[in-house]
């Protein structure tokens, strides 16, 4: 494998837990582009959220995306990421996209125990996260269904992924 395989989906839905079982599977480097950030930005993106705009972040993920070499990586990419800067067209020029596909209520639940470490919607009741998930999903899909490969909530496992990797090389 010769090019990187990026996960994309909203955050909560797993790229990153599977993401390091798919990279395992296929033994290649994993990366997380929120990890990266941290350590090129020197701070978490909690903080850096606290300090900047949200568009400063989104400046900072486009240029990691143009300029990384991700070579032959399972990389796990920020949920908003695909969705600015014409972030998702260079990553399917450059490599094979994956949306992980989940139910807003189901990404409730799982974002429910983990609002503290996401800057987002760490300010968000239960029933105000539902709407924002909704909101931005609504938002986020037409970026999302631009992926060469989706996968529902059923289909997410690292041995289908790796079928589907077969059937679009």
């Amino acid at each position: 494998m010769s090019k990187p395989i990026f996960l994309l989906g909203f955050m909560g839905v797993g790229k990153t837990s599977i993401g390091k079982r798919l990279a395992n599977s296929l033994d290649v480097p994993f990366v997380d582009t929120d990890e990266l950030l941290e350590k090129q930005l020197g701070m978490s993106i909690t903080d850096y959220f606290s300090i900047h705009e949200e568009q400063s972040f989104r400046a900072a993920e486009k240029e990691l995306v143009e300029n990384y070499n991700f070579d032959s990586a399972v990389v796990a990419t920020g949920g908003g990421l695909p969705c600015f800067n014409k972030n998702m067209e260079v990553m399917n020029n450059n490599g094979i996209t994956i949306f992980l596909d989940r139910p807003a209520k189901e990404l409730q639940q799982r974002l429910m125990n983990a609002k503290i470490q996401r800057p987002l919607i760490k300010d968000l009741s239960d029933n105000e996260l539902l709407a924002f998930i909704e909101g931005k999903l609504k938002k986020r899909l037409p970026f999302y269904k631009k992926a060469k490969i989706t996968l529902d909530r059923n289909n997410q496992t690292v041995e289908e992924i790796r079928k589907r990797l077969v059937e679009v090389k």
